[in-house]
């Protein structure tokens, strides 16, 4: 038979390439990257033992020797143990699992005696032989081989069809790519012997692999070298599945914004890249970039953290030059560290507790070191298992209402409610509002919650419409996700609708915080509220930047006063004086003032002296259920 030997040169070209380009650059130490050398090594070899053993067929008449039955034996060796390698390095695509040895080495048992049938084939013949006048002779078991072959590549695709959720789309399509090549490299072959199809469909399916899953130029942040946040996951997973120790610190440069207004975006990028360069000389491989303005080193040992600490904590107390221009700048940072990292066990855990230590630092303009502590970590477990429980109440609708009653000081009655939403877990108890609302609004999960409340309100004053002949309407507190929700007046009004509602029998509550980022999306929202008869409440007027023009800005009929400024009116004749002349002010400007947070009978009866309208606060009545609240009201 003549052969063409054309694909098995190609093959090895690519190989090459790709062996080359792969060492010439700068790469991941993991499980998965040693996986892939190892099968473009045996890929390699397999290429060049296959050129190797048809070179002796084709070129030898007659007289085969040692030569010819070595390397195709050899050559035999390598087709037994690709596929089985693949199998492998498949397993180490999956995220967060662990490889089990003895998984694997029950899946090679086939293999091996696979190899078994191979070592002995020179003197069973059963794979193939070499006759003076035939040549080289098929075995009566040849198409084992192309079984084999086959049977692992099925074996793959159903591995990746059962991890289908377990592999991001870019993995799953990639693998896909590889079984059609090789399989497809395998079936020609078997058809067509003639052609040596085998050993290019195989280098197809690393040419692919390299290009996509394997490729070493994007394991790296494009602007610093520096490897990048999936690959600092993929590294910490690994070491925390073969559990071994090591400590981090992130490093936030967090004033970069300003830099940039200051130096440029171009000398901001500058100082980034001197900095990468810094940690790099530092940590080596196990300094990485995970965002913009985001450092992470990996220490191996409690004397590398604490020297990685101390030169991170000197490097950002001096000056920094941006590049050769010999322009000076303050450059603080964050560093939160976290010793023994991997306790959290999960990669994506540990960069969540590094940015969660991050926001407990002050951020008032100088370096600051934050470091983990049982009583941190505690509170970062406790909002990372409030976080998880959210999708669960989400999902069954575990939210309670409860209706905190205003009371007006001139009808001497309650005139209005504020709607408050409640969680409990089944362990944790009652979660705080602002604890799971905060979690909700940074998992954007805050504007179901607000549906399934809204749905839950609605159902309440529909089944209980009397109730609204004392109450003049419910105030409903709206997020910042909320108003920014494509058609939010739309969307709210039609739920009421549903319900036959009147629309004056709701409020929306807007924070002082939303009110001072005025745009023209919150004033068309706004807008629509109006025109349907909804009216708008300022809530929480006194605990940020507000101030009159911001309150002008948008058309609120009520402002609550935040309980802030309540603080020693009492007591203090500046405060009582501050809040009395707030009061004065808004209610010549046309506004009615809801007094938050009263508690006392002293600070009620200063309030009702100055004329305030209505007084919110647990001195009246503590936020309650609905039973308990028509009881109150009954």
């Amino acid at each position: 038979m003549t052969y063409n030997m054309d694909f098995l040169f190609v093959a090895m070209i690519l190989l090459v390439l790709v062996l080359w380009h792969y060492y010439s650059q700068r790469r991941p130490d993991n499980l998965n990257n040693r996986a892939f050398l190892i099968f473009v090594v045996l890929g390699s070899l397999d290429v060049l033992a296959e050129i190797l053993s048809t070179y002796y067929i084709i070129s030898t008449k007659g007289s085969f020797g040692i030569g010819a039955v070595l390397t195709t034996t050899v050559f035999y060796v390598f087709q037994a143990l690709i596929p089985y390698v693949f199998i492998c390095y498949i397993c180490t695509l999956r995220e967060n699992h662990t490889v089990s040895w003895k998984c694997l080495a029950l899946c090679g048992v086939p293999t091996l005696i696979l190899l078994g049938i191979i070592l002995t084939n020179p003197f069973t013949g059963l794979l193939f032989s070499f006759d003076a006048y035939r040549g080289y002779v098929k075995g009566s078991w040849y198409m084992l081989m192309y079984a084999s072959a086959l049977f692992h590549i099925l074996a793959a695709f159903i591995m990746v069809l059962a991890w289908k959720k377990k592999l991001d789309r870019q993995k799953i399509r990639t693998l896909r790519e590889i079984v059609v090549l090789t399989a497809g490299g395998v079936l020609i072959q078997s058809r067509c012997q003639w052609l040596l199809m085998t050993g290019f469909g195989l280098s197809l399916a690393i040419l692919t692999l390299f290009f996509t899953i394997n490729n070493p130029y994007t394991n790296s942040d494009s602007m610093t070298g520096l490897y990048d946040k999936p690959c600092l996951i993929r590294k910490m997973d690994e070491m925390i599945r073969s559990g071994r120790q090591f400590h981090l610190i992130m490093v936030d440069v967090y004033q970069l914004s300003h830099i940039n207004k200051v130096a440029g975006i171009r000398g901001g990028d500058r100082l980034l890249q001197e900095l990468a360069e810094r940690m790099q000389l530092l940590a080596g491989a196990r300094a990485f970039r995970t965002a913009g303005k985001h450092f992470v080193l990996l220490a191996i040992s409690l004397e590398e953290y604490e020297r990685f600490l101390k030169t991170l904590k000197g490097l950002f107390e001096k000056d920094m030059t941006l590049g050769d221009e010999e322009q000076w700048i303050k450059c603080p940072a964050i560093l939160s560290g976290i010793v023994n990292a991997e306790k959290l066990e999960d990669g994506n855990m540990v960069l969540s507790y590094a940015e969660y230590l991050e926001s407990l630092s002050l951020k008032m303009g100088s370096s600051e070191v934050v470091q983990n502590d049982a009583h941190t970590k505690k509170s970062f477990l406790y909002n990372k298992q409030v976080e998880n429980f959210l999708y669960t109440a989400i999902e069954e609708d575990l939210f309670q209402v409860y209706y905190q009653p205003v009371y007006s000081t001139r009808n001497k009655q309650f005139v209005t409610l504020e709607a408050l939403s409640r969680l409990k877990h089944p362990e944790l108890g009652w979660i705080a509002p602002d604890i799971f609302i905060r979690i909700a609004e940074d998992n954007c999960l805050i504007d179901r919650i607000s549906d399934l409340q809204f749905y839950r309100i609605c159902r309440f004053l529909k089944e209980h419409s009397d109730l609204m002949k004392q109450i003049r309407n419910v105030k409903i507190n709206l997020s910042p996700l909320d108003l920014m929700r494509k058609d939010c007046s739309g969307h709210f009004i039609r739920i009421m609708d549903e319900f036959g509602l009147p629309h004056e029998w709701v409020q929306f509550e807007i924070t002082e915080t939303v009110a001072t980022e005025y745009n023209t999306g919150l004033c068309r929202v706004v807008e629509d509220f109006l025109k349907d008869g909804i009216g708008l409440c300022l809530d929480d007027f006194g605990s940020g930047y507000a101030n009159l023009n911001t309150v002008m800005q948008l058309p609120f009929s009520v402002i609550k006063l935040d309980r802030s400024l309540l603080f020693h009116i009492c007591t203090d004749e500046r405060a009582a004086s501050f809040y009395q002349s707030v009061v004065s002010t808004f209610q010549h400007m046309g506004y009615r003032i809801i007094s938050e947070g009263v508690e006392t009978e002293s600070e009620m009866e200063l309030l009702s002296s100055w004329g305030v309208d209505m007084i919110q606060g647990y001195y009246f009545s503590r936020p309650l259920p609905p039973e308990e609240l028509l009881k109150l009201l009954g």
